[in-house]
C-alpha cells in the first residue's frame, strides 16, 4: 500500500464521526438548509464543522441556503465566515443560485459580503444573465446596483437583455436595454 494512501486512511480513521462528515458532506446540514432551518444549521457550524462544506454536485451550503431564500442561514454562514464565490459542478455560486430564484434580499447581502456579480459558469451564464431569464426585475436592479455588466454573453453570444426578450419578460428588457 503507498504511503499516500496509508497516510489518507489515518487521517479519515483518526476524524470523529461530525469530521469526516464535514470533510465529505453532511447530508442533515443540507436538509436543514432547504427546509429553512436556522437552529439545525447553526447546531451543525457551533461544533465548528465546515462552513463551505459541499454536497456530491460540489454545491456549497451557502448556495443551498440562497437557492431557496434564507437570508437568515445566508447570514448566519456569513457569519461564520463562508465563501461566497465558491461554484458547483456548473460555476454557479451562491448570487447566481439566488438570482435564478428571484431572491433579492439573499442577493444584497452576498452582494453585500463582496460576491462576484460579474463570474460567469462554464456557460458563460452571470448572476444578471439567469435573473434576466426568469423575469425577476428586482434581483436585476440589485445586480445593477453592484455593478452587474449589461455587455457580458454566456456562450451562445446572448446578453441578459436577449434572454429578458426571449423569455417575453417586457419589464427586465426594458430595463437592461436602457442600461446599454
Amino acid at each position: 500500500m503507498s504511503l499516500f494512501i496509508r497516510i489518507f486512511l489515518l487521517i479519515i480513521l483518526s476524524c470523529t464521526t461530525a469530521s469526516a462528515a464535514s470533510l465529505f458532506g453532511d447530508a442533515s446540514v443540507f436538509y436543514s438548509a432547504e427546509q429553512n432551518d436556522l437552529e439545525g444549521v447553526e447546531e451543525y457550524l457551533v461544533k465548528g464543522e465546515n462552513v463551505n462544506i459541499r454536497n456530491n454536485s460540489k454545491v456549497t451550503l451557502i448556495s443551498k441556503a440562497a437557492e431557496v431564500g434564507s437570508a437568515r442561514i445566508v447570514e448566519k454562514l456569513l457569519e461564520f465566515g463562508a465563501n461566497v464565490n465558491l461554484g458547483d459542478r456548473n460555476g454557479d455560486t451562491a448570487i447566481m443560485q439566488a438570482a435564478t430564484q428571484g431572491h433579492s434580499d439573499v442577493i444584497e447581502l452576498l452582494a453585500k459580503a463582496r460576491a462576484k456579480v460579474n463570474h460567469q459558469n462554464q456557460q458563460g451564464e452571470t448572476a444578471l444573465i439567469k435573473a434576466a431569464r426568469n423575469g425577476h426585475l428586482d434581483a436585476a436592479k440589485i445586480l445593477l446596483q453592484y455593478d452587474a455588466d449589461v455587455g457580458l454573453t454566456d456562450f451562445t453570444g446572448r446578453t441578459a437583455f436577449d434572454h429578458a426578450l426571449e423569455n417575453r419578460h417586457r419589464a427586465s428588457a426594458k430595463l437592461l436595454e436602457s442600461m446599454q
